[in-house]
């Protein structure tokens, strides 16, 4: 198949599934019923070169299969993620970890190199004891689920890219112009400050409903601005994109109709992933953070991985 071929069948399938995912629409609750697998959770600080890394285990990873959740960022914490220890069950342990310097996870000596956040994830991988595993990396942590499964293709089961895709020069410069305006359009309708002190400030431009009433977990979420800046700093001139091709297993994309880096990641993604299963998802109703429609997220999770894990899609435990 040429690129021209898979771009156009891309965007038939973009312009397809708009509409056809609706928040909270026939999907599974995110909030489990009463009797639903409840998950034993393990915290553990484990050695990674030259960090130590606080991870969380929910659930029993030798029982059967391991999804890693890699938070976003960088600079971000991984407490934002805790909801999503919801799709643990007895055949599914969920591991999130904080990245290098952020949360509870020390600062390193080595540097922030991506090289540095492979070799962290590949750690995280070694302490779940997991031989292959599912990785779901929310935006930032997108780009790292990427690269780990460029560098370790043999270790990776399937991937779930959450308001993340493909990171090409092209893609974000047009995902940091749609970001922009949106700040600014927000910034005009007196929604965001005009000038900005914190992220915190700039979160209303991050979802479908600027008034959203977020959760605990994300109005206290972590973020350390030095992280990201440093992080940013050590990838300069860093190709993202390099050796994705080749990627071949499966990869769901799930995105908010509303996310305010508008939909180059989504085209750059399809453009790029050219051997991989490739599954892309509109979430309407939604920006970048799946609180905004939890029960569509769930659900479109638990239906991909649903297959794969040898259970019924979609299934209760």
């Amino acid at each position: 198949m040429t690129m021209e071929s898979r771009s156009l069948i891309v965007l038939a399938l973009l312009i397809t599934m708009v509409g056809v995912s609706a928040c909270g629409a026939g999907g599974v609750a995110a909030t489990e019923p009463a009797g639903a697998y409840k998950p034993a959770v393990q915290e553990r600080e484990i050695e990674a070169g030259d960090v130590t890394l606080q991870i969380r285990i929910a659930g029993e990873p030798e029982a059967g299969e391991v999804l890693v959740a890699i938070h976003g960022g960088p600079g971000n914490s991984s407490a934002y993620m805790l909801s999503l220890e919801q799709l643990a069950s007895e055949g599914l342990a969920v591991v999130t970890y904080d990245q290098r310097g952020a949360g509870r996870s020390s600062e390193p000596s080595g540097g922030y190199g991506m090289p540095n956040y492979v070799a962290d994830l590949e750690a995280v991988r070694q302490a779940a004891g997991a031989e292959a595993v599912h990785l779901l990396g929310h935006s930032w942590g997108g780009l790292v689920a990427l690269r780990y499964a460029a560098a370790y293709p043999q270790r990776v089961r399937s991937i779930i890219l959450a308001g993340s895709g493909v990171l090409t020069p092209e893609a974000a410069q047009a995902g940091q112009t749609s970001r922009g305006q949106r700040i600014a359009d927000l910034q005009e309708q007196g929604m965001i400050p005009k000038s900005i002190t914190s992220f915190g400030e700039i979160l209303p431009a991050y979802f479908a409903d600027p008034g959203f009433r977020m959760p605990d977990e994300l109005r206290h979420m972590d973020y350390s601005p030095e992280v990201e800046q440093r992080t940013w700093s050590a990838l300069d001139g860093y190709d993202f994109s390099e050796g994705l091709e080749s990627l071949e297993q499966p990869v769901l994309v799930l995105w908010g109709e509303d996310d305010p880096f508008g939909m180059a990641y989504v085209e750059a993604t399809g453009r790029t992933l050219v051997a991989a299963e490739l599954e892309i998802v509109l979430l309407k109703e939604c920006g970048h953070y799946w609180h905004e429609c939890p029960d569509d997220f769930v659900a479109q999770v638990r239906a991909f991985l649903g297959p794969r894990l040898g259970v019924e899609t979609g299934a209760q435990e």
